[in-house]
Formats: structure tokens, sequence, C-alpha cells
């Protein structure tokens, strides 16, 4: 029985097809859970029709006209495909508006009363500034998955892939993903470079860890990669495409967050790289 129960969607309505919509709505009917669909309206602004040069108070009127019919047009889409995919889904939605006076403040607070977070992978977020995936979840301690751009869900789940390292954050990024990797065909749970990680994982590394998710009815094995010195995130990206991943999951943060912003990490290279979706958690 999944443990999501209200699952939040930020809205891109720059996506003509609205494939995020399409996504959470799938993973909200395989939960039965409940989708709150956010749109933000600061991510109006965005693009050429953000900023228009005027001069006259009639053309100042005519251009304010302008703006909030465009802005009451992307709402109204917005909710009405929410409504849709509830309908298409079979599951109960919720429309939330951000507004541009405490968007950020009320994207945060909205994320603090679900269980999960959806976001999608685009070069122009639908975000409030000064709101990332890695907020999100550092801050709200809400699980979080990014979906890249054009992402088209199977019905079906075939494979997770769980990149194991034996850490807290590990620890809390598969137990968070546990609905995922039950509904899962097969997980995947990747150590990479495992003679390194024999003090931490002992003389099979991963294999405790797969017995301990088995118990919980997903289909776990371990397997092991090295990394001949690539980076580990080119690694678990090779690794989800050679298995045809539905999902990577993984620990945000293993290292301390402050190193992290000023070194990169495995984290934030998984992030900048977007191909499957990911379930980032802490």
């Amino acid at each position: 029985m999944s443990t999501w129960k209200s699952i939040a969607v930020f809205i891109d309505y720059a996506d003509p097809d609205y494939s995020i919509l399409d996504y959470a709505g799938w993973l909200a009917q395989q939960c039965d859970a409940h989708l709150i669909g956010m749109f933000n309206m600061g991510a109006m602004s965005v693009g050429a029709e953000g900023y228009t040069r005027v001069r006259g108070n009639a053309a100042i009127q005519e251009a304010i006209a302008r703006r909030r019919e465009r802005e009451q047009r992307a709402v109204f889409e917005a909710g009405q495909r929410l409504a849709e995919t509830g309908k298409q889904r079979g599951v109960s939605v919720e429309f939330r508006v951000l507004w541009r006076a405490n968007e950020e403040e009320e994207a945060v607070l909205s994320s603090l009363h679900c269980d999960l977070v959806i976001i999608g992978d685009r070069r122009e977020s639908c975000l409030p500034e000064g709101v990332t995936p890695e907020r999100v979840v550092f801050e709200v301690g809400v699980p979080v998955i990014v979906v890249p751009e054009g992402w088209k869900q199977k019905e079906e789940v075939t494979r997770v892939v769980v990149a194991w390292n034996a850490t807290r954050e590990a620890r809390r990024a598969t137990t968070d993903a546990l609905t995922y990797i039950t509904m899962a065909k097969e997980t995947l749970l990747l150590v990479v470079d495992p003679d390194k990680q024999a003090a931490s994982q002992g003389n099979l590394p991963g294999v405790d860890a797969a017995h301990h998710l088995a118990r919980h009815g997903g289909s776990i094995h371990a397997i092991t990669e090295n990394s001949y010195g690539r980076p580990i995130n080119e690694v678990i990206l090779s690794v989800a495409g050679r298995e045809g991943a539905d999902l990577i999951v993984m620990g945000a943060y293993s290292k301390p967050r402050r190193r992290q912003l000023l070194f990169g990490g495995v984290t934030r290279s998984m992030l900048s790289n977007i191909r499957y979706p990911l379930l980032i958690s802490r």
C-alpha cells in the first residue's frame, strides 16, 4: 500500500503538452493519492512577453489589460488541465495559485504538507525564484522527483535504479521511495566501486540492504559497477540507460552541504543532467 497520499506538482504552463502533469496524474493514480497542482504566477513574467515598453497612460493601461488577460487564460487553462487529469486518472485534485507577493513562501509551505513533490526539469523553470529541488529536499524534508522535459512514462514500472552507498541519506531515500520500488518489476541496488566500500558495506556490498527492501515486497537485486576513474554520476546514468530505468533513487548531500555547494558532488551533477526521473531525498 502506498504511503504517498498527497502529491504536489508544479504545473509548467510553458509546456503545451503538460507532460509533467501527465506524469503526476499517472503516479497519483498508482498511489491512490490526492493531486495538488501548484501554478506559479511569478513565472508568467519569463520571456519576451513579460516585458513591454510603452508610453502614455492609455498604452500603459492597454498593456496591463493584455497581461492580465494572458495570466487569466494561463491560470484557467492550467486549472482545466488539472481537472481533466484528475477525471481521466480517477483521483481527487486541488489547484493552488502562488501569487507574486509571497510565491516563494507559499511554495515551501505547500511542499511541507505533502508526501512527495514533482518538479519538471526545464531551462525556463516554472518554480518561484529561490525555490529549487535541493531547497525543497533540504529545508522541507520532502522527497522530490525531478522529471526530464518531455518524459513519457509507461503505465507499468519496469525498473528502478537505487544509488546505494550505505549512508544515512541513501537509506532515507530508499525508505522514501518504497512506494515506487514496490511498484517496479525489478529494483537494482547499485554499488559503485565496491572495493572502496568494503569497510562500510561488508564483503557483499548492497546485499543486506537488498534483503531489507525485499521484505517490503520489492524484487531487489544488488549489482556492482567499477567507475575506472569516471565520475560517479556518469556511472549511475550509464547503468540507468543500459537497464532502461523508469526512476533513479539517490540520497542528497551525503557530504556536508557546504562542501557540496562549493565543490559540486554527485547530487548536483545528477541534477544538472536529468535524463531519467530522479528521486532525491535526505
